[in-house]
């Protein structure tokens, strides 16, 4: 378990204010990056910390080696305490702000996630049963939007507004069960280093999206 110490609130505050200034635009919100970090923190092997740092600040860039030093830092104590948290089993404190009319407060938190699952290597898909893994998926794919999105684009019919209202209560209820549940599928691979790999053949860019958007991959879970 890591020594480093944990986040007070202070210091998440310090986090978002750093992320708020112009340069750094570009960066995840908080919210964004806890879903991105809990997906990192149950990949099926680890993820390097520059490789998720690059998904979090996006094409925003550093003022200086002190501003450098304090967000690594604090996001490293992040990923610290998502993983400690996920281990613990006992749920996390979801982040989220304030939506507006019509918005669900979950949805930036789950779009986070699925930026970070698709980091993994190996993916999720090519490390485990794909029934698994979209069972696991599902809730995140209602709550950000994209189940909607892709029957919309697609012109398949969507669920009215009662059933679509139940629909999200039912994601939003099973969603720390699916979060806990994804991290310790794979515990066992991430402590040991290995990747347990099906004999499937990987997703190239333009082909569709596995997760079943419909999208092509590089425009779903393979963008960041």
């Amino acid at each position: 378990m890591s020594s480093l110490p944990r986040l007070a609130a202070a210091d998440l505050d310090r986090l978002e204010t750093l992320l708020s200034a112009p340069h750094l635009q570009d960066s995840l919100t908080l919210d964004a990056i806890q879903g991105l970090l809990c997906a990192v923190a149950s990949a099926p092997s680890p993820i390097p910390m520059e490789k998720w740092l690059g998904s979090v600040l996006g094409e925003s860039r550093f003022a200086s080696d002190e501003e450098t030093q304090e967000v690594t830092q604090l996001l490293a104590r992040f990923h610290a305490d998502t993983v400690r948290e996920l281990a613990e089993g006992f749920g996390l404190d979801l982040i989220t702000y304030p939506a507006e009319e019509g918005e669900e407060e979950l949805a930036i938190w789950c779009e986070g996630y699925l930026a970070g699952v698709a980091l993994a290597e190996p993916s999720w898909f090519e490390a485990s049963d794909e029934e698994a893994v979209e069972d696991f998926l599902f809730p995140f794919m209602v709550l950000s939007g994209r189940m909607k999105e892709y029957a919309l684009e697609s012109g398949e019919p969507w669920h009215g507004p009662e059933a679509e209202a139940k629909l999200i209560r039912e994601a939003r209820d099973s969603l720390l069960d699916d979060i806990l549940g994804a991290h310790d599928y794979w515990f066992e691979s991430r402590i040991n280093r290995i990747p347990q790999k099906r004999e499937v053949t990987k997703t190239g860019r333009n082909d569709p999206c596995p997760c079943g958007s419909g999208k092509k991959y590089k425009s779903c879970c393979g963008a960041g």
